[in-house]
This record gives C-alpha cells, structure tokens and sequence, in this order.
C-alpha cells in the first residue's frame, strides 16, 4: 500500500475512519465506525481517538502515513485545532483543548506508532460539511456544476457553497461563513426546526413520543404505511425548502447535495421538498456522507491547493 492519510469523519453519535491513498482516493474496506464517546471525559475522548489512529496505523503496513486529517463539527478553530463546542450536548469536554498538541504529544510518546508515520507528518482539521463538500468536488456530484449548495442533516444542519470548484464563505445569497443553521427560522434558528430534534419536534405534535421513537423508528413506520409517520417526513419536507427557498434563490444554486444520517430518509420527504421549492434545482441525496467527508478532509494533506475562499 502506497503512502496514505488517516481520514476521520468525527461526529457526536459516532467516529468513522478510513485509509484515503496518496491519489485521494478512499480505500473501502478500511472505514470504520465507532461509538464517539461524546460525553465523555477529555482524557477519554483523546485516548480513544489516540487508540483508532494507531488502528489505522497498524493496517498501513508497506507505506507511510503523510498524516491525520480530522473533519470536525463546529464551533471549532480549525487552523488551530481548537474545540469551541459547548452546551452541546457532544464534546463538551474538549472546550478550549488544542487537539492537535494533545495528539501528538500523546503519539511522541509511542515509538511504534511514529515509526509508521512519514517525516513532516502533520495533523489537519476541517469543518465536517465542508469536508463533505471538498469529498463532493473531488469524487462526487458537485465537480458537475459551477454552483453547488451542500447540506448535511443529522444532529444539526450543516452547509456549505460551493462556486467554480471552490468552498465560498461570503458573497451574494452566502451567510457569514456559509453557514445557515444559525440564521433566524419560525421561532428559532434553522437548526431548531431541520435536524433530528427538528424533526422529533413535528412527531411530537403528531402525537409520536421521542423516547419511543426516534428518526429512525418514525422512518419505518412510513415506510410501512403509517400515515401519521408520513405526515412527520411531508411537513419536515416543506420546512426544509421553507429554511432553503432564502438561499437558493440568491445563491442560485443549480443543484442542491444533501448529506447526513437523514439523508437516508430523503425518499419519505423529496416529493414534499421538490414541490415546495421556489427554484428549479437539481437534487441530489448522498447515502454515504462519510466516505466524501474522507476523501474531502484527507484532500487538505494531499492536495494542499483545493482551499476554502
């Protein structure tokens, strides 16, 4: 096996990890998922994290490791590997900690570790959606257009908009940052109302109970023939291009790629969604969010060029 790069999809429910070769390409059969450990001690978080690198490490066996490339959710310093999540119910414990000093404090101290690894090897971080969208314009829908909307669905909603091969972060119909899950929406943000709480809200008033029934289970149950559960996905659907008509129709998007655990639910709330939408856009669902998020995030050590604006 050639050179490669240790790719992380960290999110709050769990961690996903694979091996991303020295052409940017993903190779299957070393991703992974595991449980995140989320709410657990920093010290905990870290050696768990520690323990999955040198896994990946280990299966590295005739090349070199270039490095780690973490895609991280947000609030989060990413030039300086910095965790700014708090009250979030994930990662808590990692407020303030300069991740990239601490993992490589903790991999110095490991000889066989650092022996797989190549000199001027290094650590990178990246916002887990604009992972997703780097992975979409390397080896995805996205390299097809020259203005793409990236979203993820999960826990929180996630963004990111893509112009001329590149990730912008202003300009017209771009949010500060590109973000729109903390633009004001209904009584709330936009993460209030598109994610899986966003979700559950609409299954509560439909009489669901969240502790019986999460996404998933609701999911089901539509899939089944359960009106009550498809009328959760058809009203989630027309508040989802009720938060997006804004941005579609100032951004100009020409196709919109939708990410995330919830994307997987796309076919009980598209029909809704496609009517719903002020614009024509192409849309396009993603089942496996993570393995664009590899290949995005490792792009940051392979091809150091493919920046953000």
């Amino acid at each position: 096996m050639a050179d490669c790069a240790i790719a992380f999809d960290v999110g709050g429910t769990s961690i996903k990890t694979a091996l991303v070769d020295g052409s940017g390409r993903l190779i299957p059969e070393t991703a992974k998922s595991y449980p995140s450990m989320a709410k657990q001690s920093k010290d905990t978080i870290l050696s768990h994290l520690l323990d999955l690198i040198r896994q990946q490490a280990r299966v590295q066996s005739d090349g070199s490791v270039s490095g780690i490339a973490m895609a991280f959710p947000g609030p989060f310093d990413y030039a300086r590997g910095i965790s700014l999540m708090k009250g979030l119910d994930k990662y808590d414990a990692l407020y303030g900690v300069n991740l990239e000093r601490e993992l490589r404090r903790m991999m110095e101290q490991d000889p066989a570790l650092l022996s797989r690894f190549a000199d001027g090897w290094r650590i990178v971080f990246e916002n887990d959606v604009r992972a997703f969208a780097l992975g979409q314009l390397r080896a995805g829908r996205a390299s097809a257009y020259d203005r793409c909307l990236c979203v993820t669905i999960g826990t929180g909603f996630g963004s990111a908009f893509l112009e001329r091969g590149r990730i912008v972060t202003s300009g017209e119909g771009v949010p500060a940052d590109g973000w729109i899950y903390n633009q004001p929406f209904r009584d709330g943000i936009v993460d209030d109302y598109i994610s899986r709480r966003g979700i559950l809200r609409v299954a509560r008033g439909l009489g669901f109970d969240p502790e019986r029934h999460d996404v998933k289970d609701l999911a089901v149950l539509a899939r089944q023939g359960e009106r009550a559960a498809a009328e959760v996905f058809r009203r989630f659907g027309a508040l989802l291009a009720a938060a997006l008509n804004p941005y579609i129709a100032s951004f100009q998007p020409e196709a919109l790629i939708i990410g995330g655990q919830i994307a997987k639910s796309c076919d009980l709330f598209l029909e809704t969604f496609r009517s719903d939408v002020t614009r024509n856009v192409e849309i396009w669902p993603v089942e496996d969010t993570s393995a664009s998020a590899f290949v995005g995030v490792a792009s940051l050590l392979l091809n150091p060029t493919q920046s953000v604006d």
